[in-house]
């Protein structure tokens, strides 16, 4: 399941848990433009997604690997780049979906990082997240200070 956070610009951004590869060409026709991944090398094995990379290119998506430890944050610098690229594409008008396994801490993380630099409050982007998707995000208070941070 999609979970598409209501945006005011003309982009769209989503989250999901982890995906089934049959699932990535359903993406791609549901005018999804880029895939954002936070699985782990171990998540991608427990989860039998270890072609995840290759098949989402193969479907026509853009695939971004951002991976981030189940529970935890990512290093700024690290990432920051990245995360204002997708920023960037997304005010472009790209649909964007980003995704880790149950589709609620890293994945909600990287989508509020994303709106934040987009012009979003930090709070705002938690509450459209946590509002698309019918659950309290993030998973840690720990998650919530580090998007602030994107807005200093």
């Amino acid at each position: 399941m999609i979970y598409t956070v209501e945006l005011p610009g003309p982009g769209r951004l989503a989250t999901m848990a982890k995906p089934r590869l049959r699932d990535l060409p359903t993406l791609r026709e549901a005018g999804v433009d880029v895939l954002v991944c936070a699985l782990t090398a171990e998540d991608f094995a427990d989860a039998g997604l270890a072609d995840e990379p290759r098949a989402a290119v193969a479907a026509g998506l853009q695939f971004v690997h951002l991976p981030i430890p189940d529970w935890t944050v990512p290093d700024r610098d690290e990432i920051l780049p990245t995360l204002r690229d997708l920023a960037a594409r997304l005010d472009a008008g790209a649909s964007i979906v980003t995704h880790c396994w149950a589709g609620i801490g890293r994945s909600s993380l990287l989508a509020a990082s994303i709106m934040v630099l987009s012009g979003l409050e930090p709070d705002d982007a938690w509450a459209r997240i946590t509002k698309a998707r019918g659950h309290q995000v993030p998973d840690t208070e720990q998650q919530r200070e580090w998007v602030r941070t994107l807005s200093a």
